[in-house]
């Protein structure tokens, strides 16, 4: 177990950047007054977005990495995972260029931590979601400060650095989608918890900003782009083909996540045949086994 919980001291954000708005300072900001320690991984982004990243990190205890190219987020973190486990550092904290984190983020995370007194866990914050405009977590609900999960998403997820190293890197053939599902499956047959607090740590986007007007469109509807809608056909079934057997309710779950998405498109989306053809293209790819950046598997596009 890791000595000490995680804080301000001992505790690492790490940020993966790909070409980041003008907001993204702001953003930064919030992050820092928590987290001194802090590592951009930058994926490819133009030289204007690269030098607004350094003088964002120069200033406090940073470090900034660029890749020339888009190697995907899994990449991306296990490249800042390795900077940070050189430094005198136990905990990460990971997070997306376009989370907005609330002020007692990091108190919320160790407080479940305190609570546990352990490190074989992976705990997330409840967030909510732009979007969709409501919290993933009923944060009133009366059944305790945190809820175990099979999985989190990515931005807001805890982890020592004693727990990576058993649980081992992410998925970097997935490139981005279900990296952090994929990581969570795989600790959890290693007999990790997975936790949520109940309190909200963050505001998180979901898919698209564009929402139309309707109850049915709010709940069902992704809108991701036909890129995405690849990745996340693909790496879902792969995830369920490696996990059906261990996690047969979630694997179940995804299969009618993957349903809704195929209605999301056919129902309110635009581009509708081109996110069905890289939707099938992702399902077939997820079944063969085959990996890795788009550019690698489907370099004639949809």
């Amino acid at each position: 177990m890791s000595r000490h919980s995680p804080s301000g001291l001992n505790t690492c954000a790490i940020i993966v950047t790909y070409h980041p708005d003008s907001t993204f300072p702001l953003r930064f900001a919030e992050i820092k007054t928590q987290f001194p320690n802090v590592v951009i991984v930058d994926n490819g982004s133009n030289e204007a977005a690269r030098r607004m990243l350094v003088a964002l990190v120069e200033p406090c205890k940073g470090n900034f990495l660029g890749n020339a190219h888009n190697l995907g987020v899994a990449a991306a973190l296990n490249q800042a995972v390795e900077l940070v486990s050189k430094r005198k550092l136990e905990w990460i904290v990971t997070f997306d260029q376009d989370t907005d984190v609330y002020p007692d983020l990091l108190a919320t995370l160790g407080h479940i931590c305190q609570t546990c007194g352990s490190d074989r866990i992976l705990i997330g914050p409840n967030y909510w979601n732009a979007n969709k405009q409501r919290y993933f977590l009923n944060p009133h609900s009366k059944s305790g400060t945190f809820q175990p999960r099979k999985t989190l998403i990515t931005s807001g997820m805890l982890i020592s650095l004693n727990a990576f190293k058993e649980i081992g890197s992410f998925r970097e053939d997935y490139f981005i989608d279900s990296v952090d599902h994929e990581f969570c499956l795989r600790a959890r047959s290693l007999g990790y918890q997975i936790l949520m607090s109940r309190k909200p740590g963050m505001s998180q986007s979901i898919g698209s900003e564009r929402q139309k007007a309707g109850w049915l469109r709010r709940h069902i509807s992704f809108d991701h782009s036909p890129v995405r809608k690849y990745y996340i056909a693909r790496n879902s079934v792969a995830n369920v083909q490696q996990y059906f057997f261990r996690e047969p309710l979630w694997s179940m779950l995804q299969c009618l996540r993957l349903m809704a998405d195929v209605m999301s498109i056919a129902f309110f989306e635009t581009e509708k045949l081109k996110k069905l053809r890289a939707f099938a293209r992702g399902i077939s790819h997820g079944v063969a086994g085959k990996m890795g950046s788009i550019e690698r598997t489907c370099p004639d596009g949809f």
